[in-house]
């Protein structure tokens, strides 16, 4: 766990893609804090701006894999919107267990789909909001994955948030 822990904790940051491909994916900063046990704190924000997602993720062994469950800020567990993942070589990858996570996306409620691929210094992302009366796809990259850095700093372990 200590391992899975290492790669998640950190600042990541799409700067690299954003500027490469600016019509296709804005500049997105996430940030992992350990709090303290299996406990991290997050944020996603655009660039130079106040975070537009605040959450809290706990991680469970599982076997051989591992479990992120997704809490709000009060601590309130967001049931269907777990995300297992699987060492594979030298990174882990992820995805959501269920389709009933749900998002409301313009009035529409969708269920969340994820792919994740989590290396020590990069963290691919790809969200998905689904349609449940049609499967289709409302809303997410149409060009792949989100691909984050993770960026460096003097702060330490826990400072980074």
């Amino acid at each position: 766990m200590t391992r899975f822990h290492d790669y998640i904790e950190g600042t990541f940051d799409n700067k690299e893609q954003a500027l490469k491909y600016p019509t296709r994916y804005a500049r997105i900063i996430i940030n992992h804090r350990w709090i303290g046990g299996d406990w991290f704190e997050g944020t996603q924000s655009f660039h130079k701006r106040e975070p537009y997602r605040k959450f809290l993720i706990r991680i469970f062994p599982e076997g051989e894999k591992i479990r992120v469950k997704n809490y709000d800020l009060k601590g309130v567990y967001k049931e269907g919107c777990d995300t297992l993942f699987e060492l594979i070589g030298s990174k882990y990858h992820g995805s959501n267990t269920e389709c009933t996570c749900w998002v409301f996306w313009k009035g529409i409620k969708t269920y969340l789909t994820n792919s994740i691929i989590l290396g020590y210094n990069d963290y691919k992302v790809m969200d998905s909001g689904i349609d449940p009366e049609t499967g289709k796809k409302l809303w997410g990259s149409q060009w792949g994955h989100l691909e984050f850095k993770r960026q460096t700093s003097s702060a330490g372990r826990a400072g980074l948030l």
